[in-house]
């Protein structure tokens, strides 16, 4: 997902149905969790306007959509390490300028 979808409020008209992009992220959210962990953030970041999305919103979703399509022979591959138990987390503070609200994210091995 492109950095500054976040940051620049687009002047972009809003959708006439959302139950489509409703149910698009939900589909996305789905996978993120199940196979997918790299769209996590950006399926996330799409969440966060399911309440009035706009066709900024619609076209970053299926943005989304055509990098799976380009991706689907990608997979996860848990080998096996000499270190243990190994974590890693990241998080932004504020990242959505309109709502204040922070991403956060961790990961075991």
């Amino acid at each position: 997902m492109d950095e500054a979808f976040v940051k620049v409020e687009p002047e972009s008209v809003a959708l006439q149905e959302s139950t489509t992009y409703r149910s698009l992220i939900g589909a996305l959210l789905y996978i993120a969790v199940c196979a997918r962990p790299d769209i996590a953030v950006s399926t996330s970041l799409l969440g966060r306007r399911v309440a009035s999305p706009t066709e900024a919103d619609w076209t970053a979703a299926k943005r989304v959509v055509r990098y799976l399509k380009g991706t689907k022979h990608w997979r996860l591959h848990y080998g096996d390490t000499e270190a243990g138990l190994v974590a890693y987390s990241d998080a932004d503070w504020a990242g959505d300028l309109k709502t204040r609200k922070s991403t956060s994210g961790m990961v075991f091995c």
